[in-house]
């Protein structure tokens, strides 16, 4: 009872930030899920939930800034929290830019090579997810996790490059604008997946 009550109004706060940071990157391998069935197989329904998604996605990304804000005991320094969820965020905001600019052109289906750079980003979000479910379960396998997901930024640039290299042989000037600027994104929204794998590898460093 009276350790209850102490708990309760004498010492600070304490959030599961850890679990909060694992929410977000679930919600980010849901809309790039949404994402391959959308341009994948034309499926305007995950068009759709891609938007929604993203809309809860920044949601989250508010309460988790909130409970940052007003949280004075954290499982990691602040600095490394905050970079997550901002990066998190920021791959959330980049998967609708793209999907709305896709639209703008009057995209519903891309090719071949599309579908595997997005299986690809697919795969850097399950691997991404992966990591911070088992952050403080399993280290190593949050690792493990983390080094697969660089992999496949590697194995996405090598389509990347490729299909940008059949684009500029093109002879028309308006698919390589549209192409080039698409691509453009998806290669930086696998950047951000790189770079969060970096940063839940420096959260275990920092939490030992």
């Amino acid at each position: 009872m009276i350790v209850s009550w102490i708990k309760q109004y004498i010492l600070p706060k304490e959030v599961d930030f850890l679990s909060s940071l694992s929410q977000q990157a679930i919600i980010i391998k849901k809309i790039i899920d949404d994402l391959e069935h959308c341009f994948s197989e034309g499926k305007e329904k995950h068009c759709q939930a891609i938007l929604e998604d993203q809309h809860q996605a920044s949601q989250i990304r508010d309460s988790n800034m909130k409970e940052l804000l007003n949280t004075f005991i954290t499982p990691i320094d602040k600095e490394s929290i905050y970079r997550v969820i901002t990066q998190l965020d920021w791959i959330a905001i980049s998967i609708r830019h793209f999907v709305i600019e896709a639209k703008a052109y009057d995209i519903k289906e891309l090719d071949q090579e599309y579908h595997i750079i997005l299986a690809q980003l697919k795969l850097q979000s399950e691997l991404l997810a992966a990591g911070f479910q088992t952050l403080r379960k399993d280290d190593k396998q949050t690792v493990k996790s983390a080094k697969e997901v660089r992999e496949c930024y590697d194995d996405l640039m090598d389509t990347y490059i490729h299909k940008m290299a059949k684009l500029s042989s093109s002879q028309n000037h308006k698919e390589i604008f549209i192409h080039q600027s698409l691509l453009a994104q998806i290669k930086d929204i696998s950047k951000r997946m790189r770079m969060t794998a970096n940063s839940l590898e420096d959260i275990i460093m920092k939490m030992y």
